[in-house]
């Protein structure tokens, strides 16, 4: 089975354009050509910060916080 950050880590950059074009497509957003190439290298950037988080393992037996609270 493949893990979220197996997944991530494997992720070219064409890949992430294809999600970018598919991802505004499906919300009806127009994305002009000259600001493409920023949204993708943004996208690359959101990915790297995302993977330490990613590759976090946490025990099967941690539950979520019902409630937050500063």
């Amino acid at each position: 089975m493949t893990t979220p950050h197996e997944t991530v880590s494997e992720l070219s950059r064409a890949e992430v354009q294809t999600y970018v074009e598919q991802t505004a497509k499906l919300l009806g957003l127009s994305l002009p050509a000259e600001v493409e190439p920023q949204v993708v290298e943004n996208f690359v950037r959101l990915i790297a910060i995302a993977r330490p988080v990613l590759e976090l393992e946490l025990p099967d037996t941690i539950e979520p916080a019902t409630t937050f609270e500063p």
